[in-house]
């Protein structure tokens, strides 16, 4: 799997609290070559892309801005703005046809200036060199030209380079390298570009390739890994006739090439040795990939994969390993999405290498992987770029619930790295500042890992990769047992299709058992490791204890209580850890308060809600864990007890409205605390008394409830009084009348006076006044 590096969107920074500019990788992002070819690595896949005005057999120049959009593109002898046209000073540029022949690097410190490095050989007349011209893309309107005075500016002490150009960025990550090979003094020379321009002076570096004149040099490609720290070199050797590689040493602080050993790639078939011509390293430069010459009369082609941690070369061709041999490849070149992809000469389509990191057949060779645009094909060069930056991540392990390691390959060095493993269940863990972090997954499924770096250099990258992580077995031997001496248990660690089993005795570090099941009579610490057809594992450990057979010991084993008393049943046995449950069945009459349990005593109410004793018996099992003992039977009697009750009586009834009447209560065992409570037509009312009193309306009912203290041996409790209904008569009107015999009367004259009385009862009173003075008799007739 290869790891992709865009723009750090705005929105991850301000997640992550880093406040700093992110910078693209697009300035790779835009290849034009071949007759009219191109491809777009701003899609993914990329894309073909038509309308290129540049026909190339050999490697070309292309170069784009940080967001990948084109800015110009270069065979070497003539240079191409953005429209496909010609810049207005492009043409006539010493350089062509050249299998490595042209190079594009950035001023460094500037946003608009670029040296176009180019390597020109005519015979007629003879002219050769190393040269450059200076581009400008202020001019023309913004879309560039050649600056006037800086067109095919011999570079110095290039004179006998005839082919072969590359490039690599200094340690400072600012500056830039060109490295080329002096035919005549049969060295390397590295120029080093800076701000400043171009060094006068190169640093030389002799090449164990033996030296080639004008006419004998062929084939020259030279590249340098991702990292800056090695380089690979292919040329004809005159005095062998042959194309050799070397591989060497590349310091990208001093400039320096050292030399360790050459290498021709060994023919499969017949064990021949065969011509190395292409090159390319892996993103994380520790693979590097060869494609040959033709080795048989057909148009097929070797690539190889070679192993560059091995800097024997002994052991170095012995990490050779064939990665294709049924296509007619040729040039190859690492693209800006991690993956490497090869010219097949005059067709319309890229092979390529998806997996470049991943060792053998695993890399994944595909052949016409990438379409180009309808008209368009390749002959045998790609563009080559400036050794880029990067951040690939690598990551060991793919199991839920263990641990995931990461590692990420970075150049130039990070002074700021931050990871996102896409596992947001996992909260304050999600997140990690190490270098090199793991990550435990709970559960399976597919995650996207984000590693954001910034470079030393304040530049900043993003790069992302999908992982799966892969269900891990669960088994479960659930809690420790314990089983009786002389019986065993079955350990289960469930079904797990296509997995394997290992028992161990913790203890000894002895395999015990290969299956799902695991049984055994012996006690110890026994443990499971189940691995699944993915290589993830599961654990689980159990411990098994033996023991002799738990047994009741109580001497009695019955008991009788009273209604709404406690069993209170103590249980003893033989072992101190044992644990007694039992069950409760009803075996007469009519008793609540019972059920099935477990503990060290028995302890329930029992209530006697019948009119005779009643009986619960208990079935007592003795146990310690999975080791159990005889059953014992301990019938428990219920006695119903003496029934509470109480009666009421009222002081009157049929009583006059407004009357106070009082009610008293008779208690039958109410115990030496009871609790009475009076009720007026079922409402509550009064004091806990056995006395209430009250003024009652016609009509209401008044009863009491009596709770005994009295909680044990005792029924009726409470226990609820008759009712008494109030007969409360309203109140008649009492009124008198008196008329006097005569009114007027003549001075002197008797008057009698008659009361005519209304409600007076049997027993009335007349009490006549005159003038508020009594006078008279009680007789309803008064003379005066």
């Amino acid at each position: 799997m290869f790891s992709r590096i865009f723009i750090v969107p705005l929105f991850i920074i301000s997640l992550w609290n880093l406040p700093l500019a992110g910078h693209t990788q697009g300035e790779f992002n835009k290849w034009y070559f071949g007759v009219n070819a191109g491809i777009d690595f701003n899609s993914t896949p990329p894309v073909g892309l038509s309308g290129s005005a540049m026909n190339t057999m050999y490697t070309s120049a292309c170069v784009t801005d940080s967001l990948g959009n084109l800015l110009f593109y270069s065979q070497g002898l003539s240079v191409y703005n953005r429209n496909h046209q010609v810049m207005p000073n492009g043409n006539g540029l010493f350089g062509g046809q050249n299998t490595q022949g042209v190079f594009a690097v950035k001023k460094p410190g500037s946003e608009n200036l670029y040296f176009l490095f180019t390597v020109y050989f005519n015979l007629m007349p003879l002219n050769y060199g190393l040269y450059y011209s200076l581009i400008d893309m202020n001019l023309n309107g913004g879309i560039g030209d050649v600056v006037s005075g800086f067109k095919n500016i011999p570079v110095a002490g290039g004179e006998d380079v005839i082919n072969g150009i590359h490039g690599a960025r200094h340690f400072n990550n600012k500056d830039a390298w060109i490295v080329v090979r002096k035919t005549t003094t049969n060295e390397y020379a590295a120029y080093r570009v800076t701000s400043s321009g171009i060094s006068s002076t190169p640093v030389l570096s002799s090449c164990s390739v033996a030296g080639c004149g004008f006419y004998s040099c062929g084939y020259v490609e030279v590249k340098i890994s991702q990292d800056g720290t090695r380089y690979v070199f292919v040329s004809n050797n005159p005095q062998q006739n042959m194309h050799v590689a070397e591989v060497g040493l590349f310091n990208c602080n001093t400039g320096v090439l050292t030399p360790l050993f050459q290498f021709r790639p060994v023919n499969p078939l017949n064990l021949a040795f065969v011509d190395p011509r292409n090159i390319e390293f892996s993103p994380d430069s520790k693979r590097l990939y060869v494609a040959t010459t033709y080795y048989t009369a057909g148009t097929s082609r070797f690539v190889f994969q070679y192993d560059l941690s091995f800097l024997d070369s002994t052991q170095f061709m012995q990490s050779q390993l064939l990665i294709s041999s049924t296509h007619e490849g040729q040039s190859l070149q690492l693209g800006s999405d991690g993956k490497i992809y090869q010219t097949s000469g005059n067709v319309d389509s890229l092979n390529v290498i998806n997996n470049p990191n991943v060792h053998g057949l695993g890399c994944n060779f595909q052949t016409n992987a990438i379409s180009l645009a309808n008209g368009t094909f390749n002959h045998s060069g790609l563009p080559q770029f400036l050794q880029r930056y990067k951040a690939y991540i690598h990551s060991f392990g793919n199991c839920q619930n263990d641990s995931v390691h990461f590692s990420a390959d970075i150049w130039p060095l990070a002074d700021t790295t931050r990871w996102n493993f896409g596992d947001p269940a996992s909260d304050a863990g999600n997140i990690s500042t190490l270098t090199a972090p793991a990550h435990l997954y709970a559960n399976p499924g597919t995650y996207m890992v984000t590693l954001y770096v910034r470079h030393n250099d304040n530049r900043t990258d993003t790069t992302w990769r999908t992982i799966t992580i892969d269900p891990s077995p669960a088994p479960s031997l659930g809690t420790d047992r314990t089983i009786c001496t002389g019986n065993t248990a079955i350990f289960d660690a469930g079904f797990c299709s296509g997995c394997t089993y290992e028992w161990k005795n913790v203890g000894s570090g002895l395999i015990v058992g290969t299956t799902q099941t695991f049984t055994t009579g012996t006690a110890g610490f026994y443990g499971v490791i189940v691995t699944n057809t993915n290589g993830c594992t599961g654990s689980d450990t159990v411990q098994l204890i033996t023991t002799i057979i738990p047994a009741v010991n109580n001497d009695t084993l019955a008991k009788t209580i009273c209604s709404g008393a406690s069993t209170n049943i103590p249980l003893t046995g033989n072992v101190p850890e044992v644990m007694f449950h039992w069950t409760a069945t009803l075996t007469a009459g009519t008793i609540s308060g019972f059920s099935a349990d477990s503990g060290l005593a028995i302890n329930q109410t029992l209530i006697n809600n019948g009119a005779t004793a009643g009986v619960v018996s208990y079935q007592i099992t003795p146990k310690i864990g999975d080791c159990a003992g005889a059953n014992v039977d301990f019938p428990v009697t219920v006695n119903i007890g003496d029934p509470v009750d109480v009666s009421i009586t009222a002081s009157g009834n049929t009583v006059c409205a407004g009357t106070t009447v009082t009610f008293t209560a008779t208690a039958v065992n109410p115990g030496t605390s009871p609790v009475y409570q009076w009720k007026v037509n079922s409402a509550d009312s009064g004091l806990n008394s056995p006395i209430f009193t009250y003024v009652p309306a016609n009509g209401e009912i008044v009863t009491c409830i009596l709770t005994s203290s009295n909680t044990v041996c005792t029924s009726n409790n409470p226990a609820t009084s008759n009712s008494i209904t109030m007969v409360v008569n309203p109140l008649q009107p009492v009124s008198v009348t008196i008329t006097p015999s005569a009114n007027p009367v003549c001075a002197g004259t008797s008057v009698n006076f008659n009361a005519i009385p209304i409600n007076g009862g049997a027993m009335h009173i007349y009490q006549w006044k005159v003038n508020g003075t009594n006078e008279g008799t009680n007789n309803p007739v008064f003379t005066f």
